[in-house]
């Protein structure tokens, strides 16, 4: 329930200023954070694109909480707090989680897709057989 006027400065800080600094470090240091940053501001961008469409649908249950207490911007810093905060790094969690799962949804992809060009080629060949 902090005033927005606080929030906004404290998230900026936290999501932008913070992981840009310590991205500036990985890549003059050469260190192997550099990917694990470049999946920061990946997820960064997506992110922003979906809170700019979806942002309603996230904050359903925030509106069940608001006619007690107004918890969604907090949860929001909150959430990036654990992400880049030094001590926990929780995109280094999320970056393992996504690599660990990358591979059985890729996979299931290309089944999906597959099954999918097989049957479109057969209804292109089945109204071709038809056209002649």
């Amino acid at each position: 329930m902090l005033p927005y006027l606080l929030i906004w400065p404290l998230w900026l800080v936290c999501a932008v200023l913070l992981p840009l600094a310590q991205s500036l470090h990985a890549l003059q240091a050469q260190s192997d954070d550099r990917k694990m940053w470049l999946f920061y501001w990946i997820c960064f961008a997506v992110s922003s694109s979906v809170l700019c469409y979806f942002e309603w649908v996230i904050r359903i249950p925030f509106f069940v909480l608001a006619f007690y207490v107004d918890l969604y911007y907090e949860a929001q810093l909150g959430l990036v707090l654990w992400l880049v905060m030094p001590r926990v790094l929780g995109i280094k969690q999320v970056q393992a989680h996504v690599e660990s799962n990358a591979t059985t949804f890729g996979k299931k992809v290309m089944e999906i897709v597959r099954d999918q060009a097989v049957k479109l080629r057969e209804k292109v060949l089945e109204l071709s057989k038809k056209a002649a």
